[in-house]
Formats: C-alpha cells, structure tokens, sequence
C-alpha cells in the first residue's frame, strides 16, 4: 500500500470509519501514543481530584467553605509562580526538558504524599481540638484555619489542582498542538478525547473500589483508618506510575516518531539548524497577551468555564459533606461512581458530536458547552430556590431533598464536564493551532495555567462575598442561591458572546496561515 501524504483523503476510508475512526493506518504510529499520553494524564488527574477533596473537606471540623479560601488564597499565588518558573525555564530548556522539568516534580510529590507525608499526617498537622478553638477564638475565619491546621492536605489540594492544568493543558495539549496540523486535528482531537476517556472510568473504577482491593490484603476487622491509610497509598501509587508511563512515552515518541517527517512537518527543518523562536521576558510576554484580542477571548472561554462550574460545585460539595458525614470511604465511593459516569457519558457525546466540527464547523462545536452549563445549571439551583416547595415531591419519590440535590448536582457534574471534554477542550486547543510559537507556548501557560485557576478562584469569590454578606444581613439562605445562579447565568451569556467573537477571528488567521503557506 503507497504511502499516504498526511491530509490526503484515502480511496480505502469508509464513510463510517470516517466519522468512528478517522485515521489512516499510518497515523496509528502517532496517534496511540498520544491517546496513551492523554490516558495517563486523566487517570492520574482524576485520581489525585478525589484523593484532595476527600481530605480537605472531610477534614474534622471542615467542610466544603474551606476550598474557595484554599484556592484563592494558595492555588493561584501557586499558579502565578508557576508560569513564572515556566516561562523562565522555557528560554533556558530545550521542548524535551522542559517537559521532563514540568512532568516529574509531580509524580514525585505524590508518591512522596502517599508513603511518607499522609501516614504521619497527624505529626505534621494540627490537632483537632486545636483547629476547633482557632475557629471558635475568631469565627469570621472558621473556614480559613482547616486549611492551616491540616496544612499537609491543603499542599496535596495544591499540587492535585495544578496539576490538572500542568497535565492536560502543557504535557498534552500544548505537545498535541506542536506536532498536528489543523488538517490531523479536525479528525484527532475528538478521538483524542474518546478513548482517552477510558482513564477517567479506569481511575473512578479504581477508586470506588480500592477499599475492597486493599481490603485483600488486610486482616479482617481492621479499623476504617488503617484501610483508608491503604487505599492513599494504593492510589498515589498508582499516580506516580502514570506520571512514569507519559515520561517514557513522550521519550519515546520524541525518539521514533517526531523523527519522521510522515509525522512531523518541523522535523528535516531541526536537523538543518531552524532559527532559533523569540525569546521574550515575563514583562514583554504579559504585555504581548494584554495587547492580544485573540488569546483575549480563549481567556474569556477558560474563565468562564472555571467560575460557572465552581459556582455549582461548592454548593454540591457541601451537600455531599452534609449527607456523608464526613465517611472519607463512602464519599470517595461515591466520586468514583462520578468519574465513572464522566466518562462514559463523554465518549457517548463524543460519538454523537465527534462530527460537530467536520459538519458544522467550528464556532457550532463551540458553544455546546457553555449552553449545557446555563441548562443544567439553572435547573440545579431552580431546585435549591424551591426545594421547600419540592418537598412533598421528594416524599413522594422516598427521598430527602439533600439526596435530590446530590443527585441533579451529579448531572449537572457529569453532562457539563462532558461537554468540556468532548468538545470545549477540542476546540479551544485547535484554536492555538494558527498562533505563532511564542503565543502557542508562552501565551498558553498563562491562559491555561493562571486563566483556569483564576477562573475557580473568581467562583470561589463569588461564592464567599455572596454567602458573607447573606449571613452578615440575617437574609434568607434562598437569596444566596438566586444571587449566585443569576450571576452563574450571566458568566454563560458572556462565555457565548466570547465564542462567537472567537470563531471569526479564528478563521481569519486560519484564512491568513493558508494564505502565507501558498
């Protein structure tokens, strides 16, 4: 069989094998491996996101009011630090590493947390009854001093959060937009997301059920600490294996496949000695981002996302707090069966959708996600505005309005953060693809990096002004929720508005790319 050019449409592509599996068998050297690097990064990442809220928030004496001071008040200044480190080192590093540099301090820390750090948590962190009297001592900060009495926790919610966005934002999506061209990425990136999604149900099958594995190896009636002391280290375990299986991918990638000029169009244009890409200070980076509408509006996109589903998720987590009881297992079980549904929803929307951008193009991709967050959003907090007048529904159906509430809160959960990954996340990456290198590299970490964690941290916000100035004037808890959900509703109006703004601008430069490619 002749070797096909890449875009080149092959005679032997079915229309269905189009639309399921839309690679030509000699792409398959490049775009499992990628699959794999997006596997790992999920599995891990999912992992890690249940391990950080099981701690904190279950915490004695916390609860879901702790995350908005821990993110504001120590995920982003991390964040900022970090993408100064990152732009440092990206004008000192080679790509390679680089990315060695931003992937093994991570894995590291998590096998460090699970076999060190976490089994003598209670010598490094403060008592219980010591955090109790802090709160009692000075009430106003009663959600600030968990953070600071289990300080050990509060630094794994840290590493846990940023690497969400180190992982899949630069160790893949950023190597994904270096080494495919807008023809491969029409066709790769929702597949990318399809099957990678398997690590997010193998990760939430692994925690559900890592009581029950780690149970094999322990003696019958041994206490639920000494078994949940198993199951961190089981999991961290698992981490840091991930975190090594990308590594050895990525090498190897780097060693069999960007060497291949099928693969890799930059590839002849190393070896004759490419002129060197500009290096920018952080100063003259800043400035290039501020003075760009483009990157202005994937910023709106990544901001929007980050404070809506924040919004709706600190009031979920605080009714799972309420319903569990601060049961570490049955809540972490209980997130398992989330990550689970997550992603087996998100490869069905992916199938469904997977031709949205072929088809439609793709501004109609696009805007899928944040509509999908205003629907289900609303109807989450339509029903804690109304839930008195719900209550005789509830009986009806044999349950208590905190368990309906868990309940709309896992579907409002589990459809948006499928929309996110089947077709925000697809779409705002080939968004990148037309920029040039200092944008795609320097101006994606600080969007990624600083616009997520300042788009959770502005949901965080939002959600401690709104609730502070409720209990300070006495008002009935109902204002709290129609405040939040009106300005939740208002985020998603502005989220469209940035899409549509986007969407030309994005084929313009695509338009001007071809051109200067003639």
């Amino acid at each position: 069989m002749a070797i096909i050019n890449k875009g080149q449409e092959s005679p032997e592509m079915s229309v269905w094998r189009q639309r399921l599996w839309p690679v030509y068998n000699y792409e398959l050297k490049k775009f499992i491996p990628m699959v794999m690097i997006m596997f790992w990064i999920l599995f891990s990442y999912t992992v890690v996101r249940n391990i950080k809220d099981t701690l904190l928030v279950n915490a004695p004496h916390s609860s879901s009011h702790v995350l908005p001071w821990a993110k504001i008040l120590i995920v982003t200044p991390a964040s900022i630090l970090f993408v100064v480190l990152y732009a440092r080192l990206s004008n000192i590093f080679t790509k390679e590493k680089l990315y060695y540099s931003c992937l093994m301090p991570f894995g590291l820390f998590f096998l460090l947390f699970g076999f060190l750090i976490f089994p003598f948590s209670d010598y490094f962190n403060a008592s219980p009854e010591t955090v109790l009297s802090w709160q009692e001592s000075v009430p106003f900060f009663k959600d600030l001093f968990p953070i600071v009495g289990y300080w050990t926790f509060t630094l794994f919610y840290t590493m846990a959060e940023l690497w969400g966005n180190v992982g899949v934002a630069l160790l893949f999506w950023q190597f994904a937009n270096q080494i495919t061209p807008t023809s491969e990425a029409k066709r790769f990136y929702p597949i990318f997301g399809f099957w990678s999604n398997l690590g997010l149900i193998s990760a939430g099958l692994l925690v559900k059920y890592a009581q029950h594995i780690v149970g094999l190896f322990l003696m019958p009636g041994v206490p639920k600490a000494t078994n949940f002391l198993m199951q961190v280290k089981l999991l961290c375990g698992c981490v840091g294996f991930g975190c090594f299986a990308v590594g050895i991918i990525y090498w190897w990638m780097n060693k069999n496949v960007l060497t291949d000029p099928r693969y890799y169009d930059e590839a002849n244009l190393l070896k004759k000695g490419k002129e060197k890409k500009p290096k920018l200070s952080i100063g003259e980076s800043v400035k290039f981002l501020l003075n760009s509408k483009y990157l202005g509006y994937i910023t709106i996109l990544v901001l929007a996302y980050g404070i809506t589903i924040n919004i709706v998720e600190i009031s979920w987590k605080d009714a799972l707090k309420t319903h569990f009881k601060g049961d570490h297992t049955s809540y972490q079980a209980f997130t398992g069966d989330q990550y689970v549904l997550t992603g087996i929803v998100t490869m069905i929307l992916i199938g469904f959708s997977q031709n949205i951008l072929r088809s439609f193009g793709w501004r109609s991709a696009a805007i899928v996600t944040p509509w999908m967050a205003l629907i289900t959003g609303g109807l989450f907090f339509f029903f804690f505005i109304f839930k008195d007048l719900l209550s005789g529904v509830c009986a009806y159906i044999d349950m208590t309005p905190i368990g309906v509430a868990i309940w709309i809160g896992l579907f409002q959960n589990v459809l948006t953060k499928g929309a996110k990954y089947s077709l925000f996340d697809p779409t705002k990456e080939m968004a990148y693809i037309p920029l040039d290198e200092e944008s795609k590299v320097k101006g994606k970490a600080a969007i990624d990096v600083i616009g997520g964690r300042a788009g959770k941290s502005g949901g965080s916000m939002i959600n401690m002004v709104v609730r502070s100035l409720v209990n300070t004037l006495k008002l009935p808890p109902n204002v709290f929720f129609v405040t939040v959900g009106g300005v939740m509703a208002l985020i998603c109006m502005w989220w469209v508005w940035a899409v549509n703004k986007l969407s030309k601008s994005y084929q313009e430069k695509l338009d001007e790319k071809q051109h200067s490619e003639k």
